[in-house]
């Protein structure tokens, strides 16, 4: 519409008022001959020149300047300049057509503004989606990808699109399920295992475009990896747990077994039968308090107290419950705390509770003739730390990313010789993580263990 108006203005701008000027000057000059016989050529001229020029000059300002105004406003209109006004003359049809086309131009910015501001939606939404969404045409050509999956598979939204969906992912199973979804047009629902960058599983909806020309299939990708890491966290708890309490029953039962056959009448080896049986139901006994325990501070079924705790006092309290089993093995047992220790609020027992696992462990895995210090103050974050740390075996580094998981144990027979539940570093995260704190371990193996817990700096209201 806007080329014609142009087309039409630029033709009539003029060769249209030339013509005017000349026909109207034949017509009235025949005219005047035709009327009057006495007057002559030149008077004729004379006589109808002002007329034809003052005509011309009305149909220049009346219809070709707002004609030429119209095609310039409809060419820039046409380049996008929306805001552009035609200026109206008249109430005549010119008027009328420069009237129409600023309406087409105000409905047409209307309609524009409404399409970006919906298309600006639809991408802030996509964009915080915590779900990646991959969508291609029926050519499996990207049509768009979120940041979510941008990040996930380390890509360019904007450098892939366009491209084959095989160049862009490189997995086998995700290109099938588009060819699935596209043949079948039905929606399918997939557990996929990406590898790179890095391991990642992902339960993926392929859903098939419907309604639009061109077809294709949207990829609804949401990360499951925590969650397949949680169910196999929960499996190996299950089986460790059952491990752990199969174990001890079966050296009580093969025990009983041997008394009800007759060793009972032997008072030594009954003794002795008994005290083993004794050891291992105080061993399930520990393990199920501190199953409980644990279950407890996890599902926040314990509130912790409030209250005020001077760090040097618990830390004291601990090293003289611990001295003589640290004795024993020539251990030392050290205290390092600033004299300017903060008081900080907090549950007392389970503070003091973090304190004796961490020296418990720290005791256990020491060699002989080691030594134990904790150490305490105000970090450089305005925190509180307090750290244990020892001489001792030491934890490899791979086993560092699992010490915190319940009944996970680095050297299972040396903790099993002492007793221990592989449940005392699970309970210190939980207690510290209930606080508001946090525990951080540096170790080398054969060169010790060093265990730091930093809570906030609170005050009483």
């Amino acid at each position: 519409m806007f080329n014609r108006i142009r087309n039409f203005a630029g033709s009539m701008i003029w060769r249209p008022m030339a013509s005017y000027f000349f026909l109207i000057f034949v017509f009235y000059v025949a005219l005047r001959l035709y009327a009057d016989d006495d007057v002559n050529a030149s008077r004729a001229v004379l006589i109808s020149l002002p007329f034809a020029a003052a005509l011309s000059w009305i149909i220049l300002k009346k219809i070709m300047q707002p004609l030429k105004e119209i095609s310039e406003a409809s060419r820039e209109m046409a380049r996008g300049n929306l805001d552009r006004e035609i200026r109206i003359y008249s109430n005549d049809e010119i008027g009328n057509l420069a009237r129409n086309i600023n309406f087409l131009a105000h409905r047409l910015k209307l309609t524009i503004d409404e399409i970006t501001e919906e298309k600006d939606r639809i991408r802030a939404i996509l964009n915080s989606m915590g779900d990646g969404v991959v969508a291609v045409d029926r050519d499996r050509r990207v049509l768009l990808v979120n940041p979510a999956v941008e990040r996930a598979l380390n890509i360019s939204g904007e450098s892939i699109r366009g491209k084959d969906i095989v160049g862009v992912i490189r997995h086998y199973e995700f290109e099938n399920n588009i060819k699935a979804a596209l043949q079948n047009q039905k929606e399918l629902t997939r557990e996929i295992q990406v590898l790179t960058p890095d391991p990642k599983v992902y339960r993926v909806l392929f859903t098939p475009l419907k309604g639009t020309d061109r077809g294709g299939v949207v990829a609804v990708l949401r990360d499951i990896t925590e969650r397949r890491q949680l169910d196999q966290v929960r499996a190996e708890f299950i089986a460790n747990i059952s491990h752990e309490l199969r174990t001890p029953l079966t050296t009580i039962k093969g025990f009983l077994e041997t008394l009800l056959d007759g060793a009972l009448e032997d008072r030594k080896i009954s003794l002795r039968f008994l005290r083993i049986i004794d050891t291992e139901t105080d061993r399930m006994k520990r393990l199920i308090d501190d199953l409980f325990s644990l279950s407890n501070i996890e599902s926040r079924k314990v509130i912790p107290a409030r209250e005020e705790v001077r760090m040097s006092e618990v830390v004291e309290k601990v090293l003289a419950a611990f001295s003589q089993a640290a004795g024993e093995r020539g251990i030392r047992l050290a205290s390092r705390l600033d004299p300017d220790f903060p008081v900080i609020v907090a549950d007392e027992d389970m503070i003091t509770r973090v304190v004796v696992n961490l020296v418990d462990n720290a005791i256990k895995y020491s060699q002989d003739r080691g030594r134990v210090v904790i150490e305490g103050g105000r970090s450089e974050g305005g925190e509180v730390f307090l750290s244990v740390s020892d001489r001792g075996i030491g934890i490899p580094e791979e086993s560092l990313p699992r010490i915190f998981e319940r009944l996970y144990r680095v050297d299972k027979a040396r903790s099993r010789e002492y007793g221990g539940s592989g449940l005392g570093l699970a309970i210190v995260k939980h207690i510290v993580e209930v606080h508001g704190g946090r525990i951080e371990v540096d170790s080398r193996p054969g060169l010790g263990s060093r265990f730091t817990v930093y809570l906030p700096v609170k005050q009483l209201p």
